[in-house]
């Protein structure tokens, strides 16, 4: 039994286990946390010794050899199982060759094959070189053509799940076999709330526990299969095999591509005398197809009683075309401990095109009933033709990577593996084919590239082969007009060969190990449908540049300390610390200086950084050791984690080695340019249409890109981070918000403004608030200003996806309640403790919903027009902020259900507020105050709205004075007249339309006074 392992010291299993071993590195072979192992072990031989033998597994006198392919894996929802595919190989050759186990359970699975993965050729291998017999769940994708690997293999007894009445599981993976519509699984066998022994380590109580899948399946067919070798002891595994197949019980509702020949009859298998070929597969044959082509296959009938037997024959294969399979005899006598022959014939003149069909042989005794069966098929190939990709790398070698193949309506990715070649066979057609591979970079031969080699059009109309080179690859790069290094790079392709069938593939090489893009051009414009190249950069000014009197190092992966370096150009001494442990520093001067020091295993990260700050270190440069350029530290997902103690930059290996070189060589002052913050950046956005240049760099000037001015006005310091996502094919990508900003600070941005390029913008305080725009675009040669966090913070509504609705009798409304500053933001407060949202829905004053949250849904509401009210309270509770300290929007509105499925946009009016505050979130006494209302896009018109009034209050609310508004455009405006030594202006607005709808807000210390 190959699996997790096994709790030895399980009642039921004592003395069942004669040998056992682990190929899991640093795990045990007795250390079964997930108890999937143990449950099978007892399946198979378990001895029911804990339940006073009533939960015995099939064969409770066979012997365990059990090996530990399967590692644990364990989170806070409990421990998994995961393999490696050399680990299970292992275990497979001790089980066949060193235990030479009769019967070899394998409860284990990978993705769909056909096959001709190793492990499934490993079963065929060592099926034939030692007539064992490998017992292989089929998987649980529960559909079609999803029996895994190695349960494809020919030579495997593949097994599918069902209850305890014979329904398929809705889990049980089904046939065909992958690639060549094979017959899988042979047979079905319980995999339902299976009871068998628990593991003391996994979770739960007791002996004895439940699983489900076909993992619990296959220790019965393994278990039947051991009483059957026991009976006869001389039987092959293929016999047994047979045997065991040809004596199922049928399951008549399901085809042999869903549960095989039927249901596992333990009883029938050592009982029967009479058994038969278990599959006769006719073969998936291929095109060009020839008249009369035919596929045969042998069916041997085998009678191991004392006298000969004449069976009939009858093929049953209802749903397959007439006269597809025939017999060479429809009758046969099978002498005494003899056996008999028929042909099995499939007559491919009778099959369509593109087509697969299976059925069973039935043999029935002189009494009419059935006493064997075997499971027919064969499969007709369409016209299709060999696609074969061969991919080298820029020196010419083979090159392995990811490859997909596109067409219309068809869409597959395979592993080009060390021999940088893989050939498929597809219809007729118009392909697509592109190659996400590593290659090497720009900075040495240690150094990492990304590569994205495409042939978008590739005509399909006889074998064709494709040559992806990457030596003829070109760098993607953006050149811009100041000095940048890349903090996040994407490229992307999409390919549409229709209105109805499209695809996309991204590739991000923004991981800490690459230092270039790499593309390859494909020459003309593509006459079939579309095709689009984009690139994606976000470049930002360096956080450090270093360079000698001779040359610059510019391949730094750099992460400010928590006390950051000036900003200033410094020059200083370097000295060399060996693996930069505390120990290395003995007898070194390092205070003030750069230490360098190489990764290594020793010393990790963490603790180089600690040592170098200790010894009085203003910069420690690590040289990798490996390919690729070296994360500088470690991150955290959607969170920041602490700064090093000191700035720490990582080079790459040939760089980095050539500088301790010179060190070693003497005196080697390096120069530094350090900036505390990034004051500058770009976001940049190119697509090429049709086709990938010869020349993929892209050189914006000044007036090409729009400035946009940046301010980050929380009120108070602290690590914030923002991003700009592009709209790419109508998604917005790389929604990371991993890229930090200070929460109080101003940057200036330039931004791509081609007319097909829009935008996303985001940014966060971690745990406190989220903020996001509308989709935007920006103009060439324009200069526009934009705020985060700072005042007038309130409820505003997302009017980007439609989420303030009314469907039938349900009304949702998605009500953000922390929206900023900047134009269009909404903002959430995920992750924010301190916080209390509170959305409430009425009619009239009858409360029909509550909601501690953000948003809100109600169903079951009156189909007539009805008045409602959706209030919004919000208060900072322990979240502390001297601003909209609290808030409360009240909307008045009317809602009917309309045609049934039908969706309208709740018609309730937003409130958008202009005041000019500094970045510590204060107004001039006298500053002017805009507000603007409008409805929600698919609601009422704006214009509808004809009346705002505003309330100021300098007191908290406890006295207010009317303000004085124009109506300007869509605005109305008013000049406030604020007292002296107040320090806060509270809100109060109201505004309705001519349709009845209207909205009041009240905001609590809405900003600040100088």
């Amino acid at each position: 039994m190959l699996d997790t392992g096994v709790d030895s010291g399980h009642p039921d299993l004592a003395d069942r286990i004669a040998d056992a071993a682990s190929f899991v590195p640093d795990e045990g072979v007795f250390d079964d946390y997930s108890g999937h192992g143990t449950h099978v072990a007892s399946t198979i031989a378990g001895t029911g010794a804990a339940s006073d033998g009533k939960e015995k597994g099939v064969a409770p006198g066979a012997t365990l050899h059990i090996g530990k392919v399967l590692g644990t894996t364990c989170d806070v929802l409990g421990c998994g199982a995961h393999g490696r595919e050399s680990w299970i190989l292992a275990g497979m050759e001790w089980a066949a060759r060193d235990q030479h186990a009769k019967i070899i359970n394998m409860s284990l699975g990978g993705a769909p094959s056909s096959g001709d993965d190793p492990m499934s050729q490993a079963v065929n291998r060592l099926s034939a070189e030692t007539g064992a017999l490998f017992v292989i769940a089929a998987g649980n994708s529960g559909a079609p053509y999803t029996v895994g690997s190695p349960g494809a293999a020919d030579a495997a007894l593949t097994v599918g799940a069902v209850d305890t009445s014979d329904q398929l599981a809705d889990f049980s993976s089904q046939g065909p076999r992958a690639g060549d519509y094979g017959l899988k699984p042979e047979l079905t066998a319980p995999g339902v709330d299976v009871l068998a022994a628990r593991s003391h380590l996994s979770e739960g109580d007791g002996h004895y526990r439940t699983m489900s899948g076909t993992s619990m399946a296959a220790p019965h067919v393994a278990g039947a299969a051991a009483l059957l070798a026991a009976a006869h002891p001389d039987w092959t595994g293929q016999q047994l095999k047979d045997a065991l197949i040809s004596s199922a019980k049928a399951t008549p509702q399901y085809t042999p591509y869903e549960a095989g020949a039927g249901r596992l009859d333990v009883a029938a298998a050592v009982r029967d005398t009479v058994f038969a070929t278990g599959s006769a597969y006719s073969g998936y044959h291929l095109w060009p197809h020839q008249p009369g082509e035919k596929g045969d296959k042998t069916v041997t009938y085998t009678n191991i009683a004392d006298a000969p037997v004449t069976l009939n024959l009858v093929i049953n294969a209802p749903d397959t075309p007439q006269n597809l399979f025939t017999l060479s005899a429809t009758q046969v006598t099978v002498p005494a401990h003899g056996t008999s022959e028929v042909t099995l014939t499939a007559d491919l003149d009778h099959a369509p095109l593109d087509s697969h069909f299976s059925g069973v042989i039935n043999a029935f005794g002189a009494d009419g009933k059935v006493v064997a069966h075997t499971l027919i098929g064969v499969g007709k190939e369409a016209e299709r033709y060999n696609l074969s990709v061969t991919a080298k790398d820029r020196a010419g070698k083979p090159l392995s990577g990811q490859l997909t193949v596109a067409g219309s309506n068809i869409f597959h990715q395979y592993e080009l593996d060390e021999s940088g070649t893989v050939a498929v066979r597809m219809p007729v057609g118009t392909y697509a084919v592109w190659l996400k591979a590593d290659v090497q970079g720009t900075h040495g031969p240690h150094s990492l590239g990304k590569a994205m080699l495409s042939a978008p059009e590739i005509i399909l109309d006889r074998d064709r082969q494709v040559m992806l080179d990457a030596s003829a690859a070109r760098q993607v790069k953006a050149i811009v007009p100041k000095e940048t290094t890349d903090s996040e790079v994407r490229m992307d392709i999409y390919r549409a060969f229709d209105s109805d069938h499209f695809t996309s593939g991204t590739l991000d090489p923004s991981t800490p190990g690459y230092d270039s893009m790499w593309v390859l051009p494909t020459g003309k414009k593509v006459t079939k449908g579309d095709f689009a190249f984009g690139v994606r950069w976000r470049k930002e000014e360096p956080a450090l540049t270093v360079a000698s009197d001779n040359r610059s190092f510019d391949d730094l992966r750099v992460q400010r300390g928590a006390a950051p370096l000036p900003d200033r150009r410094m020059t200083l001494g370097t000295i060399l610390a060996g693996q930069g442990a505390a120990a290395d520093y003995a007898g070194l001067q390092a205070q003030g200086k750069i230490v360098v020091v190489r990764r290594n295993d020793t010393v990790t990260l963490g603790e180089q950084a600690a040592a170098a700050a200790q010894a009085g270190a203003r910069l420690l440069l690590v040289v990798n050791d490996g390919v690729g350029r070296l994360q500088p530290w470690p991150s955290a997902v959607q969170s920041f984690a602490s700064p090093p103690p000191v700035t720490v930059a990582t080079l790459t290996q040939d760089e980095g080695e050539e500088l301790i070189a010179r060190i070693r060589h003497g005196r080697t002052p390096l120069t530094l340019d350090s900036s505390r913050i990034t004051d500058y950046l770009y976001d940049l956005v190119r697509h090429y249409e049709g086709a990938v240049p010869a020349d993929p760099t892209y050189r914006p000037e000044k007036d090409d890109l729009a400035r946009v001015d940046v301010s980050f006005r929380n009120h108070r310091p602290d690590r914030a981070s923002d991003y700009r996502s592009d709209i790419w094919q109508g998604i917005a990508q790389s929604a990371s918000f991993l890229h930090e900003a200070p929460a109080q600070g101003d940057r200036t941005d330039w931004v791509s403004a081609d007319s097909d390029i829009q935008w996303l913008e985001r940014a966060q305080i971690p745990g406190e608030v989220q903020e996001s725009s509308a989709t935007l675009r920006y103009k060439a040669g324009s200069t526009s200003s934009l705020h985060w966090f700072g005042p007038i913070q309130r409820p505003r509504l997302d009017n980007q996806t439609g989420v303030q609705r009314r469907t039938d009798d349900e009304i949702y409304a998605n009500v953000p309640g922390w929206g900023d500053s900047g134009g269009g933001h909404v903002g959430t407060t995920l992750g924010n403790p301190g916080v209390n949202n509170l959305v409430t829905l009425y009619q009239g004053d009858t409360t029909l919903g509550q909601y501690y949250s953000d948003w809100i849904a109600v169903a079951g509401l009156d189909p007539k027009r009805l008045p409602y009210r959706l209030v919004s309270e919000n208060s900072r509770g322990f979240w502390a902020n001297p601003y909209s300290t609290s808030t409360r929007t009240e909307w008045g509105f009317t809602s009917a259900a309309g045609e049934p499925g039908t969706t309208a946009v709740l018609p309730l009016i937003q409130l958008d507020y202009k005041v000019d505050t500094d970045t510590s979130g204060k107004a001039r006494r006298n500053v002017e105050l805009v507000v603007t209302p409008s409805h929600l896009p698919g609601g009422p018109s704006s214009k509808a709205i004809c009346a705002l009034t505003l309330d100021i209050s300098y007191d908290d609310g406890a006295t207010w004075q009317k303000a004085s508004l124009t109506h300007r455009g869509d605005g109305w405006e008013t000049t406030l007249h604020a007292p002296a030594k107040t320090a806060y202006a509270t809100l109060r607005t109201s505004a309705h339309d001519r349709q009845g709808n209207s909205v009041t807000q009240s905001i609590t210390r809405a900003f600040g006074l100088k």
